[in-house]
């Protein structure tokens, strides 16, 4: 099995034949420890993944009427379509961001929340991307960059620093200088995954790529295989000696495969394997080195508000 692919139920399965006092239930939770124990153990290649942010070009043809406490907007000489679902709508910069949930057709959509400010009629709108949802197996983010100004994101500015920069989010354009953590959407997404805000507001049509971690698969997942880079024997010497360290169910149901000594060696076993996956991969790829302070790389400058804002704060 050293160096091939290994399924989840292939390792259950060899599991019990060393231990078949174990449960079902017992022997996957070893496996599924290891995993996630073996995962966690350094920053793989092989858990960094690209990502790209697409944004779409500003839709403020026409305008809409907007009713306190109602779902649904109404537009006047607009051509909306479904590709609009899960961008962000706005009458101006008094009221809040809201994120469009569904497109009836080309004057009718529904948002996520109700329309919550004053009603208004044949007011002006902005249908945007201001907030963006990573993929399924997102971990953190490692970096984004926009290849046009030659810079990284700032991906360590909070929520509420924004709102004390710009509360309005007055601030639109044509380039991001923030990537901000914002909230978890369990809308269009379950389970739930995080939402990122860019600011200042993107209007026109890009893509900022990036790099991500990424979490470890399920292995419980009907079919899951192990990523093709982790050695199944590795992952069974460890299941095998959390065996050997379980005395079993009850005092009349012991485990024959209880022997301290053995996990002993088991878990020798698999920690020299494990540093032996550690080195190939360092080789691979060194992710724990760095040869430059985040200060002095190319990070966008963040405009800290305009100048009346600047005149009334000290720094």
């Amino acid at each position: 099995m050293a160096g091939g692919l290994s399924t989840y139920n292939d390792l259950v399965r060899q599991l019990l034949l060393r231990c078949p006092a174990a449960s079902l239930f017992l022997a996957r939770s070893w496996i599924d420890y290891s995993f996630r124990q073996l995962w966690d153990r350094k920053l793989w290649s092989w858990q960094r993944k690209q990502v790209q942010y697409i944004f779409d070009a500003l839709v403020n043809a026409g305008n809409v009427d907007v009713t306190r406490g109602s779902f649904t907007v109404t537009g006047h000489g607009t051509a909306w379509t479904t590709d609009l679902v899960n961008h962000q709508f706005r009458c101006g910069l008094s009221t809040p961001i809201y994120t469009i949930q569904s497109v009836a057709d080309a004057t009718h959509l529904d948002l996520t929340q109700v329309w919550g400010a004053p009603t208004s009629l044949g007011v002006s709108y902005s249908i945007y991307n201001a907030y963006q949802t990573p993929p399924s197996d997102f971990q953190n983010h490692i970096a984004i960059y926009d290849v046009r100004y030659n810079w990284c994101l700032s991906l360590s500015t909070t929520q509420e620093e924004l709102d004390v920069w710009d509360a309005q989010r007055a601030n639109i354009g044509n380039t991001a200088y923030v990537c901000a953590s914002r909230d978890f959407d369990d809308v269009f997404n379950q389970p739930p995954l995080p939402r990122f805000e860019f600011w200042p507001h993107l209007q026109s049509q890009c893509v900022l790529p990036g790099h991500y971690v990424a979490r470890p698969p399920d292995l419980s997942d009907p079919g899951a295989m192990l990523p093709r880079m982790i050695r199944g024997d590795v992952l069974l010497e460890s299941a095998l000696a959390q065996a050997a360290r379980w005395p079993g169910a009850a005092s009349d149901q012991k485990n024959p495969y209880f022997n301290l000594a053995l996990a002993m060696q088991h878990e020798q076993r698999a920690q020299a394997m494990v540093n032996e996956m550690v080195r190939t991969d360092d080789e691979i790829f060194e992710n724990d080195v760095t040869y430059m302070s985040l200060s002095s790389m190319e990070i966008a400058s963040i405009p800290y508000g305009d100048s009346r804002w600047l005149q009334s704060h000290d720094f």
